[in-house]
């Protein structure tokens, strides 16, 4: 199994200049702070999905890359002899102005590990996630060695490049590291997937991922049906030169604020709707005297929608070549049958245990009922507007379609790549992938629409929003002639029409390629 790589020497192209700077920097300020050297630092990067939209947890694979930017985190473990003192982490922050240091204390008679309030928005949460997380794992016999942590990160909180999980999965590397566990890249992903829901969002697993999974020089097909795995995917070297422009909309996107409204409301709609439509393509309604065999995602709608037509797409559904096209046709098929079951209108709660017990019978009795079942896991949910089932289930099917022509167009597979140009082709889907987030998913905003729009006017063969959406970064494929002048469209027409102060524009707008996913400096 594929581990966490040791570096003893700090050379490129492993990680960029910037963060070997910052890890030297980050070094000397743990130094200042605890009075001697830590042991190791982890780091996890950010990450940008290139195409693959609110689709992972619905069991589908996404198609993002690591970039550049980081979460450090230097530590020094001391054991701890005792038997009934508390094990004691002190936190830091290189920005301590702004991130207050604190300290949490570990028992080994507390079979909780430490307590995690999510409704408090606290940096720390996100440390305590990686910790927790790795501890459940372990179940240790004895008690935790205290830690002296100190933590860097410049991924810009909010902003759709995953800051949160890159701090997850860097203190999860971390914590795994100081107890000298083995750091085996899936196990580590699957435990970063579960910790992070400690701090109250319910991720699908795109985010923490990448940042553990990631390798150099391409992007990640991830696949989460029926096991977690990774494949890499590049653009043909046939192609022109280009880079993937990250441009920030300024707009404040944190998942783990406005989750209640947003991610979360996403998620109870597409397991209402895969338990609909799982429903309908089972036997079509049944006066209330189908059994309910739990939740279902969308993509084990897709299985049962192929069992039923006998397409025999076997295990490699989601690869390319035929079983690949058939794959794609399914879905397409599958868009087209959930305008017959779902209504277009927004489903009340009302709407929505009667659309149930149509199945179910009293199975849902009332919204009580339904809450039970499909928000099992999420903290909390606002439906101020209903559930828009209908244009969530045709977003995730299109999305999870889009995805897979991209891997085909890069494979340069026919009939998705036609002898054309090669980023012209994988330009459209990214932006066909904006429309359909802004129009069926709604996560896009004002801001992003201008911001996507402008990057198409300014040179990008596509762009679209990055992220969960509603705010935070956009993420364009541009000709790598036109990158310079790109960033300075971008910049005259969106970021100097909203600040005279522009000395911050290189944490707004840059290009990246994809980079390495997690690693240990040793020290």
């Amino acid at each position: 199994m594929a581990e966490i790589p040791t570096i003893a020497k700090l050379v490129e192209p492993t990680v960029s200049a910037t963060t070997i700077i910052r890890q030297k920097q980050l070094v000397q300020l743990f130094k200042e702070r605890y009075g001697s050297a830590p042991q190791f630092v982890a780091r996890s990067p950010g990450r940008v999905n290139i195409i693959g939209e609110h689709i992972d947890y619905c069991g589908f694979s996404v198609l993002p890359m690591a970039i550049d930017r980081d979460v450090l985190i230097a530590v020094a473990a001391t054991p701890n002899s005792s038997e009934t003192e508390s094990s004691v982490v002190t936190l830091a922050n290189v920005e301590a102005e702004k991130y207050k240091e604190t300290e949490f204390t570990h028992s080994v008679r507390n079979k909780n590990i430490i307590e995690i309030d999510a409704s408090l928005h606290a940096w720390s949460n996100y440390f305590k996630c990686g910790y927790k997380g790795i501890h459940e794992d372990l179940a240790l016999p004895t008690p935790a060695p205290h830690l002296n942590v100190m933590v860097s990160g410049n991924v810009p909180a909010g902003a759709g490049l995953s800051s949160s999980s890159a701090f997850v999965c860097a203190s999860a590397v971390a914590v795994g590291k100081s107890v000298n566990a083995p750091l085996v890249k899936q196990s580590l992903t699957e435990t970063a997937i579960r910790a992070e829901r400690y701090a109250g969002v319910q991720t699908g697993g795109m985010d923490q991922s990448i940042s553990i999974m990631a390798s150099p020089s391409s992007a990640l097909l991830i696949q989460f049906h029926p096991t977690l795995a990774a494949s890499p995917v590049e653009i043909p070297s046939i192609t022109r030169p280009y880079k993937f422009v990250v441009a920030n909309s300024l707009v404040t996107a944190d998942k783990h604020v406005t989750a209640a409204r947003n991610y979360n409301l996403r998620v109870v709609e597409t397991r209402v709707a895969a338990t609909l439509l799982g429903a309908w393509i089972s036997g079509g309604f049944q006066n209330g005297t189908a059994p309910f065999k739990g939740l279902q995602t969308l993509r084990q709608v897709v299985d049962l929608y192929v069992a039923q037509q006998k397409l025999g797409l076997g295990g490699g559904s989601n690869g390319v070549g035929t079983e690949g096209v058939a794959f794609i046709e399914a879905l397409k098929n599958l868009e087209a049958l959930s305008a017959i079951v779902f209504d277009g209108k927004a489903y009340s709660c009302n709407d929505t245990v009667a659309a149930l017990q149509k199945h179910f019978g009293t199975t849902f009795g009332s919204w009580a009922d339904v809450e039970k079942v499909f928000c099992k896991g999420i903290n909390s949910v606002y439906l101020d507007d209903g559930l828009q089932l209908q244009k969530r289930v045709r977003h995730v099917f299109s999305e999870a379609r889009r995805v897979m022509e991209f891997t085909q167009v890069c494979a340069l597979n026919a009939p998705f790549y036609r002898g054309s140009d090669v980023l012209t082709d994988l330009g459209a889907l990214m932006n066909a992938s904006q429309e359909s987030c802004a129009k069926d998913f709604n996560c896009s905003c004002p801001e992003l629409d201008e911001l996507t729009a402008l990057c198409r006017e300014s040179g990008a063969v596509g762009s679209r929003l990055t992220g969960a959406g509603w705010g935070g970064c956009t993420v364009s494929l541009v000709p790598a002639e036109l990158v310079e002048s790109f960033i300075q469209k971008v910049t005259d027409k969106y970021y100097a029409k909203r600040h005279s102060n522009l000395d911050k524009i290189g944490d707004w707008i840059f290009a990246t390629t994809p980079g390495v996913g997690a690693v240990v400096f040793s020290q």
